[in-house]
């Protein structure tokens, strides 16, 4: 790599870059801006005995990079991804700190955003898809009006280009008018649908190099959304959809059988015990009694267990 290169990358200015070339020449600290010598010396390419190599300079300045991206990954994997939209929502419009974060503020420039994001997809779009929904110009997340047909929005242009396109929606969303209808006949372009109790995030991942988080009355009564053009950022939110993915279900599809453990829990609950008294009997954590709790009703298609024993009485699991 030439040391041009190497500078830019490193974000280094001009003055900087200069005083690093000259160093280089030298083999020795050059004389010069002060500021500029410890800024050297911080991202480390100078020492006080004098220049770093350039592939040193390199290796461990790619090795801190990366560190810093797989704590940000796993932050955001682990984040309550409603409350770090709260947090950012909070800030005045332009005063977000975040490169490769932007907040977009209003109803018609949010719809606009989403609209072109599915527009230009060429490869995968990752939809979480919950009420409630803003009033958007654009029907963005409803994908039903103004659209004569949901084949002629930018969703079924994007399938008809051959895009492949997931999509988890919240149960209550299907009880909306007209909904299922505009869902089913997305289905029929080739969109892979899994219906969930609950989507903890509205999301879309396009190419897994740029996200929106669309409005929610939750957390943006404003009408502001975030856009990500920051693909590693982007891409650290596809293991939360792969996670909702794998514990919804296919639309109109029925869970498979369980197996004894789950029987056991699906009994355990049946009889009305409290969460402590199921992980003795499991001999398990109470914690982690709870996740299998959790991901059970998830299964069934449930919120509560009341709703899960009745399900799992249907399909004659008890």
């Amino acid at each position: 790599m030439r040391v041009n290169d190497l500078a830019n990358w490193a974000g280094l200015d001009a003055t900087e870059a200069a005083l690093y070339r000259e160093a280089l020449r030298a083999g020795a600290v050059p004389d010069g801006d002060a500021f500029a010598l410890s800024r050297l010396a911080a991202a480390g390419f100078l020492t006080e005995r004098g220049p770093v190599p350039p592939s040193i300079a390199l290796r461990a300045l790619l090795h801190r990079r990366l560190a810093g991206l797989h704590e940000q990954r796993a932050a955001l994997e682990s984040a309550d991804l409603d409350g770090l939209a709260s947090a950012f929502l909070a800030a005045a419009p332009g005063t977000l700190p975040v490169d490769g974060v932007e907040l977009v503020t209003g109803r018609d420039e949010v719809a606009l955003r989403a609209g072109g994001l599915v527009a230009t997809v060429r490869e995968e779009l990752l939809i979480l898809d919950a009420p409630p929904y803003a009033q958007l110009a654009v029907a963005v997340v409803e994908n039903c009006e103004p659209f004569s047909s949901a084949a002629d929005s930018d969703f079924g242009l994007a399938l008809k280009r051959g895009v492949r396109m997931r999509r988890v929606i919240a149960q209550e969303a299907l009880d909306l008018p007209g909904r299922m209808a505009a869902v089913s006949e997305l289905v029929e372009l080739g969109l892979e649908v899994r219906v969930a109790p609950a989507v903890p995030v509205k999301l879309i991942v396009a190419d897994r190099s740029t996200a929106l988080l669309p409005p929610s009355a939750a957390v943006d009564a404003g009408e502001h959304a975030l856009v990500l053009h920051d693909g590693l950022l982007a891409n650290a939110l596809v293991p939360l959809f792969e996670a909702v993915w794998d514990a919804a279900m296919p639309l109109g599809g029925t869970p498979s059988a369980p197996g004894e453990e789950d029987r056991a829990l699906l009994a355990l609950l049946a009889s009305g015990l409290k969460d402590e008294a199921i992980a003795r009997q499991l001999d398990v954590h109470v914690h982690t009694a709870r996740r299998r709790i959790s991901a059970l009703l998830a299964r069934l298609g449930a919120t509560t267990r009341f709703q899960a024993g009745m399900q799992a009485a249907r399909q004659g699991w008890l």
